[in-house]
């Protein structure tokens, strides 16, 4: 900034052309002037003293800047201005030349002054011409100069940036010129059709502006001036919206953390490409403000700004998409702005969650520099893995430890887990993972008391954060979240059960019952029964299966499968994992008499121990007939696809529940599979708010009631 002084001036009112001028980017030909009073209030300006004046003009100098200059023709009797480029700066002299495509200069014209601006301030400098040369001149200096206007915050030049106008069936295209937050000046054309006749300046506007088809700004817009004709004109507007609501208002806010050391915003601004930086004053899972001084604010409601990277402790960083949503003066030449995330990759995200843990407690953490062994100790501990766990897996404990060390060490987009220790023991721990193409999967929710702390609600109430901003950002691709759990386990049945009874809409939160059972290999693969057949899962058997799973459960299961969807563009997911070192494969089958399903098989495949109850690496069974299928003809297809498992036992989930038992078959145990769409994922999240500031009484009464008869 040029001067401290900060009050508007009378003689400044009508600066605006002058300041527009010297905003130019490309170079400016010829513009006439006729506003000679405006050179007569010097008399009455502030002074700009030596010092700060040669500091103009050596700063103009170094980046290539440019001057206008004020020409008398007195052979025509008028004024104009040229854009005229700083060739030399010398003490009390400057040279300057033409730039290309400049009109050619009457040789008795004069040049009484040149002006300069820095985007704020507009400096008039009168100068005594000593030469005339071919290419441009020299002149002699004053010792000071004359404020003649100053804005009330800067206004930067605009290049390549499309604007479009549309107001009632009209519609106007072109280009943004410059901006500021409290207004910008467009260049438009009406559409082949149109003419600015139909445009009215005291009716709504709206105003989308993008680059490269990259939408940057879209909303209405209040008129303020305008100037050209019936084909061409340029605008200046400003914006109507101070606050905008990006996503749907909670009932309860996310709680806002100031971090220390105090995070950076870091990007270039998307109007005009210069790069910024801004501290951040609070960082929440969804979003973050900053703090701006008033004359040199950027940030404008409704901005979306690509490529933010926020930066913390000087060696941390994490790119987001993020939108500006609400700009509110706080007085002493400071405004507040919001800026809400629109979109983050899952590494970044995590990386966020892990800073924001923290700073609200310092024995949570998302983080992958996990002590192996304090793991184990705490899955055994808690009973996480109980005997007959430990039984199954115990030949091949050395994979399981690799498989664990690959996704809680190593960097990777697949899983993210959050722990509550104290030192190095722990004391909580949950999961969550991709398990399917658009669906994540919780998992590995255990706890165990610290200092007489319930730390299974600290850990579920994090894990919930997390999804809070998860399931916003499309880059993550989380259309559900999914969650097994024991019908007989009273927390999970609360906190997820609770949510899906409460809500009874299965298309939005539904749960579906399955029976667990084991299947051991009984020797090489055998034909099927004369009559049936297990073929690959066709488009011609997604009618029956939607009928049945539709009247039987009405849920979201068949959504999380994705059968019969167009892939979206979507990295596949096997691809994914197998990046990373990991095995994740999900084939679907069906069983059929003659042509018509009987049921249908999903053969998800993963790396030993993904999940320690195999759930994804299991067989899941669909039963479309329960009458019409005999349990012998089921177990000969499942042995067929069993086969393919490096294991000599697999597990089967089939649904409905009922069915092995009616087939007299012993169930070894129940899952409950609880399916989120993520559109609900705000009415989860207030409902376990809710849930989560019970008393520790209500528990207990809670779960007196569910193990003593009435």
């Amino acid at each position: 900034m040029m001067v401290k002084q900060r009050r508007d001036h009378r003689f400044a009112v009508d600066m605006e052309n002058l300041q527009r001028l010297a905003d130019q980017k490309v170079p400016l030909i010829s513009y006439p002037f006729r506003h000679r009073d405006l050179f007569g209030a010097v008399l009455t300006s502030p002074v700009i003293g030596p010092k700060a004046l040669i500091n103009s003009l050596h700063h103009i100098h170094f980046t290539n800047g440019s001057l206008l200059l004020h020409v008398n023709d007195p052979k025509h009797g008028e004024d104009y201005l040229v854009d005229v480029l700083l060739e030399d700066c010398l003490p009390g002299e400057i040279t300057c030349r033409w730039p290309n495509g400049a009109p050619e200069i009457p040789e008795e014209a004069t040049f009484p002054h040149v002006i300069l601006s820095d985007g704020l301030s507009l400096i008039l400098l009168p100068i005594e011409v000593s030469a005339k040369l071919a290419g441009g001149f020299t002149a002699k200096l004053p010792d000071k100069g004359y404020l003649l206007g100053k804005r009330l915050v800067w206004r930067h030049a605009c290049l390549g940036i499309g604007v479009s106008l549309t107001q009632s069936g009209f519609l106007a295209r072109g280009e943004l010129i410059d901006f500021s937050p409290l207004a910008f000046r467009v260049r438009l054309k009406p559409d082949a059709s149109g003419s600015f006749i139909w445009f009215n300046k005291d009716s709504h506007i709206t105003i989308s502006m993008a680059v490269e088809e990259r939408l940057l700004f879209s909303g209405p817009c209040r008129f303020i001036r305008q100037a050209g004709g019936l084909f061409e004109r340029e605008l200046v507007l400003a914006p109507l919206a101070q606050e905008i609501h990006r996503y749907q208002k909670k009932k309860e806010r996310n709680p806002r953390l100031k971090i220390t050391p105090t995070p950076t915003a870091h990007f270039e601004h998307p109007f005009f490409r210069k790069p910024l930086q801004r501290e951040i004053l609070d960082l929440t899972f969804a979003g973050f403000s900053v703090m701006e001084k008033a004359d040199d604010g950027v940030l404008m409601p409704g901005l979306i700004i690509p490529g933010i990277e926020i930066r913390y402790a000087g060696a941390l960083k994490m790119t987001c998409d993020a939108q500006v949503v609400y700009r509110r003066d706080m007085g002493k030449d400071r405004v507040r702005c919001g800026l809400a995330i629109l979109d983050m990759d899952f590494k970044a995200y995590r990386l966020l969650s892990h800073i924001m843990v923290r700073a609200a407690d310092p024995q949570a953490r998302f983080s992958n520099e996990m002590e192996m062994d304090a793991l184990w100790e705490f899955f055994f501990e808690t009973g996480f893995i109980y005997p007959k766990k430990y039984h199954l897996i115990q030949t091949s404990r050395e994979e399981f430890k690799e498989t664990y060390r690959k996704l809680y060490r190593d960097d990777q987009e697949i899983e993210a887990h959050f722990t509550y220790q104290e030192n190095d023991k722990i004391y909580g721990h949950v999961a969550i993972f991709r398990a399917y193409q658009r669906a994540w999967m919780v998992h590995h929710l255990a706890a165990r008391p610290l200092n007489g702390r319930r730390t299974g609600l600290s850990v579920l109430k994090n894990v919930l954060r997390f999804f809070d901003g998860l399931y916003r950002y499309p880059s993550v691709g989380i259309d559900h979240m999914i969650f097994y759990f024991r019908p007989e386990n009273h927390f999970p049945n609360l906190f997820f059960g609770g949510f899906a009874r409460d809500l009874a809409n299965p298309k939005a939160c539904s749960l579906d019952l399955f029976a667990y059972l084991n299947h051991t290999l009984e020797g090489p693969p055998t034909p099927m029964p004369e009559g049936w057949r297990l073929t690959e899962f066709e488009a011609d058997h997604m009618p029956e299966l939607e009928r049945f799973y539709r009247n039987a459960s009405g849920g979201l299961l068949l959504d999380v499968l994705r059968l019969g969807q167009r892939n979206n563009g979507d990295e596949p997911l096997e691809n994914v994992y197998r990046r990373y070192g990991f095995v994740r494969q999900c084939q679907v089958y069906s069983l059929c008499r003659g042509e018509v399903p009987k049921a249908v098989l999903i053969a998800n495949r993963s790396s030993l121990g993904l999940n320690l109850s195999e759930l994804l690496n299991s067989i899941k069974i669909i039963v479309t007939d329960p009458a019409g299928l005999p349990w012998e003809v089921l177990n000969a297809a499942a042995n067929r696809l069993a086969s393919d498992y490096e294991s000599p036992s697999v597990p089967l989930m089939v649904y409905p529940e009922s069915y092995p038992v009616e087939q007299g078959v012993k169930v070894d145990k129940r899952y409950l599979l609880w399916i989120l769409d993520t559109q609900y994922g705000k009415d989860y999240l207030e409902y376990m708010e809710k849930k989560t500031k019970l008393t520790l009484r209500f528990l207990i009464k809670h779960f007196l009631r569910k193990r003593m008869p009435k």
